[in-house]
């Protein structure tokens, strides 16, 4: 920019005048312009305009505060002699705010600006000085306002000179600080126009998209650069973004290829640590954390990722020490606590992960209750944990009001609030609230797709299957999105147990390609509908395909173990995938039933009932786990035990959330029931005979 060089080049006398006197702009005047002399004196303007420059320049090199005070002399003399030349005072507005007499400065820039509004060397000034004052206490003022002002500025300046491409990137910037995204990606797209071979403008695109969670657009913005032009940083954030997008082969490669033109770099030895991680390569993983670790022992962030490894691998002592010196290395860092509430989750203390997440939200709290995305993003998650936490205890009241607290968040996390509140009624089986609640979020937000999705969910548990599929398939676009709309369709299917159907849109979904993450849940879901065919190898071959996919799946784990264990095949190779889905969510209620049933199924009655009776105590109401207890009871010889699980399975089924144990599996279990409490009868009679 012009009026911050450290020297201007000499130019002809006459240019003073010009590049100052331009005219009002139409239907405005200034009485101080009427004043001006009818014949300034551009000779002695020019002469006093050169001494100021000259005493500006010796007050730079010797630091003196009398040269500055001559310089300012000198520029008034100028300003004197040529009072019509609005280019002096911009200039010794320039030098009052180098020497911080900011008020000075901008009563001179502002006297400009009333005798011509246009004047792009009086906003510039005014940009940088508001700019500046930002990050120094200003009396009376909020760094709000001032953001305001040097916005305000900056903006007539790209509308003055369109082709001062810096000014335009600053402005990019405080759009972003100040919650405009769309104002920051579109001027920073039009730098780019202008510059397309500008690092920085990338790097700024690309971290705004990151904060607004744009990951694909990242990916389209980077992907096509020449490799010659992706340094270190612009191959970190597109890693960044495959990780992500759960493509974690390009981000292993792309972090790969970081890593080898800045090996030291921490930071991208780190991100690559997580793209390992999230791929189920541990060891791997921990190699590149533990090379961090050999060069700054001391290094937080890096505790941090090892603590969430350990905690993966269900080394969950390790996990501990690792937060606690996480902990005691980045204070600051709020991932930390976030992480130990999860740990305290896993391993069951709930209250514990509460207190901690509720001290997480008091620490970022802002009296105004006014958040960025990010910042509002960071909420939500607090929030949705410990919603989730109150959920699996069963207090949905106490779940759906923390849900409310995240959509009253805005900054696009209300459909994230809603959707959490309608799955919940819907899990507490209040079905009509929770289509009243899906109808009110679709009216405030008529085109999200998943509330949408969950509207036709409801009308499918409700019975209106057809009227389900008919909203389902007119969502239907011929993109990649219609994965999601398939298996939602296929969802209604197979609730209704129609599981053919359900398996042709699995495979419609499968057939639009993509990632092997990204048809990671298809083949999930498509193992459970052959499951329920009785297609067993089928169903095994999916379930390990998901398996080679994120070794870390502990659904697919259990899943893969319980169909071994309840058809008695392979009972010790069941044991070992429902331990190892047991390693990663040791206080599964779910998983601990698949134990106890494998155990019974190998005749180890003694090793089932521990992880059956702990399962009852998570998960009181599921009739399936009462059955099993029952059974185990049975074959340990409490008979009324048995007797009194069964009976409370009986009670229950009809209201319980699975299509495991229906009509036909309670006939044959109260068949059972009758037989034992005949039996039981029978002997209760006998001891009275005997008496």
């Amino acid at each position: 920019m012009r009026i911050w060089a450290a020297g201007i080049s000499l130019f002809l006398f006459g240019a003073i005048t010009l590049a100052g006197a331009q005219a009002p702009a139409e239907g405005k005047t200034d009485q101080s312009a009427a004043q001006v002399p009818a014949t300034p004196d551009h000779a002695a303007a020019y002469y006093h305009y050169m001494l100021a420059q000259r005493y500006k320049e010796l007050a730079g090199i010797y630091n003196s505060g009398e040269y500055v005070e001559r310089a300012i002399s000198e520029y008034k003399k100028a300003i004197e002699a040529d009072p019509s030349s609005l280019f002096l005072r911009v200039q010794l507005g320039e030098l009052y705010w180098r020497i911080s007499r900011v008020s000075d400065a901008i009563n001179e820039a502002q006297s400009v600006l009333k005798i011509n509004p246009n004047d792009v060397e009086a906003h510039r000034l005014l940009a940088h000085i508001y700019l500046g004052s930002m990050g120094a206490s200003q009396p009376g003022t909020s760094i709000q306002e001032m953001l305001q002002k040097t916005i305000v500025q900056l903006e007539a300046v790209t509308r003055l000179d369109p082709k001062d491409m810096e000014s335009a990137l600053i402005l990019g910037r405080l759009y972003k600080l100040n919650n405009e995204p769309q104002k920051a990606e579109d001027i920073f797209k039009k730098v780019l126009q202008e510059k397309p071979d500008s690092r920085r403008v990338l790097v700024n695109l690309t971290q705004l998209y990151f904060d607004q969670g744009q990951y694909q657009k990242i990916i389209d913005l980077l992907k096509d650069i020449p490799d010659s032009r992706m340094d270190p940083s612009l191959l970190y954030l597109l890693g960044s973004a495959y990780t992500q997008n759960r493509d974690l082969n390009r981000a292993e490669e792309v972090f790969k290829k970081a890593l080898e033109r800045e090996p030291d770099s921490q930071d991208i030895r780190r991100a690559y640590a997580d793209a390992l991680m999230d791929h189920g390569k541990m060891q791997q993983a921990r190699d590149q954390l533990e090379a961090i670790l050999k060069v700054s022992p001391e290094d937080g962030s890096t505790y941090l990722r090892l603590g969430e490894l350990d905690r993966k691998m269900g080394r969950f002592d390790d996990a501990r020490k690792d937060f606690e010196r996480a902990a005691t290395l980045a204070p600051d860092n709020l991932e930390v606590p976030y992480q130990q509430a999860l740990l305290e989750d896993t391993l069951g203390n709930d209250d514990q992960a509460v207190t901690i997440l509720e001290g997480l939200l008091k620490k970022t709290a802002k009296p105004d209750g006014k958040y960025n995305p990010a910042e509002a993003n960071n909420r939500a998650v607090f929030l949705q944990q410990i919603g989730l936490i109150y959920r699996s205890q069963e207090k949905y009241a106490k779940a759906i009001e923390t849900f409310q607290s995240i959509a009253a968040l805005g900054n696009g996390q209300a459909t994230r609030g809603a959707a959490l509140i309608i799955e919940t009624y819907q899990l507490n089986r209040q079905l009509g609230k929770a289509m009243a609640e899906v109808n009110k979020a679709i009216q405030e937000h008529p085109h999200n797709q998943q509330l949408r999705m969950q509207r036709a969910s409801l009308l499918g548990e409700q019975g209106h299957r057809d009227e389900a599929v008919k909203q389902l398939t007119g969502m239907l676009n011929n993109t990649p999105e219609d994965r999601d709309i398939y298996l939602a369709i296929a969802q209604i299917y197979s609730q209704a147990k129609l599981y053919p159907k359900a398996e042709t849109y699995i495979q419609k979904a499968l057939a639009l390609g993509g990632s092997p993450d990204d048809q990671e849940y298809a083949r999930f879901m498509l193992g459970s509908v052959y499951e329920r065919e009785k297609k067993y190898d089928l169903a095994e071959e999916q379930f390990k395909q998901v398996l080679a996919v994120d070794p870390l799946n502990d659904a697919a784990a259990n899943y893969l173990g319980y169909m071994l264990a309840d058809r008695g095949v392979r009972l010790e190779e069941s044991v070992h995938y429902i331990e190892k889905a047991l390693q990663l969510e040791p206080n599964n209620g779910a998983y601990l039933d698949s134990l106890g049933w494998a155990y019974y199924k190998m005749n180890r009655f003694d090793q089932a009932v521990v992880p059956l009776q702990k399962a009852v105590q998570l998960i009181s109401d599921d009739p399936t786990i009462r059955e099993h207890l029952g059974y185990v009871y049975l074959a340990l010889g409490k008979k009324a035990q048995a007797q009194k699980e069964w009976e409370h399975a009986l009670r229950i089924w009809r209201k319980a959330d699975t299509s495991d144990f229906g009509p036909e599996q309670a006939a044959k279990l109260r068949k059972k029931l009758n037989h034992l409490k005949h039996e039981l009868g029978h002997q209760v009679s006998s001891a009275a005979q005997n008496q």
